[in-house]
């Protein structure tokens, strides 16, 4: 008895679904791919700027906490919204790190979710056009970042990006001085006093504005709320000390461009020349983007990808105006990956535009054939980079937290591995132990008993570390030779 065939049209249907539930499955892989990375190498210990914000919990635990104090500076920012969130958490949680770290993935979705929509806009929802939002997915969730993920005080990050695409994306709803540009405007707020680069959201917004032809009404109000914004973010501001001088870009150029060129490029290079290198080439092919949506007239279509780049640019000469006088190597610190891939993003997707003006011209097709292939090679170094330092990174706040655990017992060059000054940990772990917060929690994860490490999961992950160790160490030689060579 011959098996009955199936009609062609379902055949195509049941292939179509298919291959359409496998995209999305790929868009949300990496999401899914943080979410085990942080249940795996997330460690719950107090350390280094958070110790700077127990006095803030000590402070709302007496009652005695003002909005003044939340809009304090921290090195050079306000983190007034970051605060707010952290003392929620620490509520909640008796100071347990791993709900920060939770936060924050819960905020790179919404950000996620934000540029998905931005980028449905522009190019629909079709299976090819999913497909090509793949890399911007695990260009977001990027494990390079693994020391935003892994530290929950960087939650301060994530909201300065959430604030400014948000932002961007309610102000292209917005036609008027509507409840959109309203949001727009606390999203940008939002960025602001969640971090320095924040301030960025309001050039780049009314870029945004003025590409789009939104009026000059709604431009003269965008303006005024952001020199507003602006001006009480720098009242009371003072440099923080030990920071290097701003005018290091004009003292030594050749260094502050080649940092500029490194930040830009840090998401998808390990080490200077590499990184470098990919910010040279893509700026040239940004160059190149401009003068064809120019000549197509695709400014207005494509402005909230430009924004982004923008936002980014701005955020890269801050950084290397405030921060190259740490040293080049600076430039490359994965912190700042969150933002710098927007402008990676933001070039990207305009290739992607260009191409779909006319697939069939040379030109088009080597401009995303070269972000491609900068973008994916760069990834897979990331990742395999994210992969190699999470456990690393585990096992040295697993000590910490042993350290913390046992504070009273402890030599200050252990202390130091949590903060700087062992004396501050000294000062501030007993109101810790008192209120049963952090690692003294009774609720506390992973805890490390009596005067040793004992916790089996610790030796499982110095044995994973010793192994990753072993993979890359010819690699990490090879690069490092290469950083001096031409450093």
């Amino acid at each position: 008895m011959s098996i009955p065939r199936l009609p062609e049209q379902v055949k195509d249907f049941i292939q179509t679904s298919f291959k359409r539930w496998l995209v999305i499955l790929l868009i949300l892989s990496p999401a899914i791919l943080e979410d085990i990375y942080i249940r795996s190498f997330g460690v719950n210990v107090a350390s280094w700027d958070q110790w700077d914000f127990v006095p803030f919990i000590e402070r709302s635990f007496n009652n005695n906490l003002s909005v003044y104090d939340l809009f304090g500076q921290h090195n050079e920012h306000r983190l007034f919204f970051p605060r707010i969130a952290m003392l929620i958490l620490a509520y909640i949680s008796n100071y347990n790190n791993l709900y920060e770290m939770y936060f924050s993935w819960a905020l790179a979705l919404l950000i996620f979710a934000t540029i998905f929509l931005a980028y449905k806009s522009s190019f629909g929802t079709s299976t090819k056009m999913l497909m090509a939002f793949i890399p911007i997915s695990f260009m977001i969730f990027d494990l390079k970042q693994f020391s935003n993920i892994l530290w929950g005080f960087q939650i301060q990050i994530y909201l300065c990006v959430l604030g400014f695409v948000s932002s961007i994306y309610l102000l292209d709803r917005s036609d008027k001085l509507d409840a959109s540009f309203l949001l727009a405007a606390g999203g940008s707020i939002l960025a602001s006093y969640s971090f320095l680069n924040g301030l960025a959201a309001w050039p780049a917004g009314l870029f945004f504005i003025l590409l789009t032809g939104k009026g000059r009404r709604m431009a003269v109000v965008w303006s005024f709320i952001g020199l507003l914004i602006s001006a009480l973010y720098f009242i009371h501001w003072t440099k923080p000390a030990g920071n290097p001088s701003p005018f290091l870009i004009i003292e030594q150029p050749l260094k502050g461009l080649l940092y500029f060129t490194g930040n830009i490029g840090s998401p998808l290079g390990l080490i200077i020349p590499i990184a470098a290198g990919i910010g040279v080439v893509l700026i040239i092919i940004l160059s190149i983007e401009l003068a064809l949506l120019t000549r197509y007239g695709l400014w207005k279509e494509n402005a909230n990808w430009l924004s982004f780049i923008l936002f980014s640019l701005i955020s890269s000469l801050g950084m290397t105006v405030f921060r190259a006088g740490f040293g080049i190597q600076q430039a490359l610190t994965p912190r700042y990956i969150t933002i710098t891939s927007l402008a990676i993003i933001g070039i990207y997707v305009l290739a992607l535009a260009i191409y779909n003006k006319d697939s069939q011209k040379k030109l088009h097709r080597l401009l995303l054939g070269a972000i491609l292939f900068i973008l994916i090679s760069g990834l897979i170094v990331g990742y395999l980079y994210g992969l190699e330092e999470g456990p690393t990174l585990c096992v040295s706040k697993m000590e910490e937290a042993y350290y913390l655990k046992t504070y009273k017992m402890q030599t200050d060059d252990n202390l130091a591995r949590l903060y700087p000054v062992p004396a501050v940990v000294r000062e501030r772990a007993p109101f810790l132990e008192k209120y049963k917060l952090n690692v003294f929690s009774d609720g506390s994860e992973r805890q490390l008993k009596g005067n040793n490490i004992t916790d089996a999961r610790y030796y499982n992950m110095r044995n994973i570390n010793n192994c990753t160790q072993r993979v890359v160490s010819k690699y990490r030689t090879i690069l490092r030779g290469i950083n001096k060579k031409y450093m």
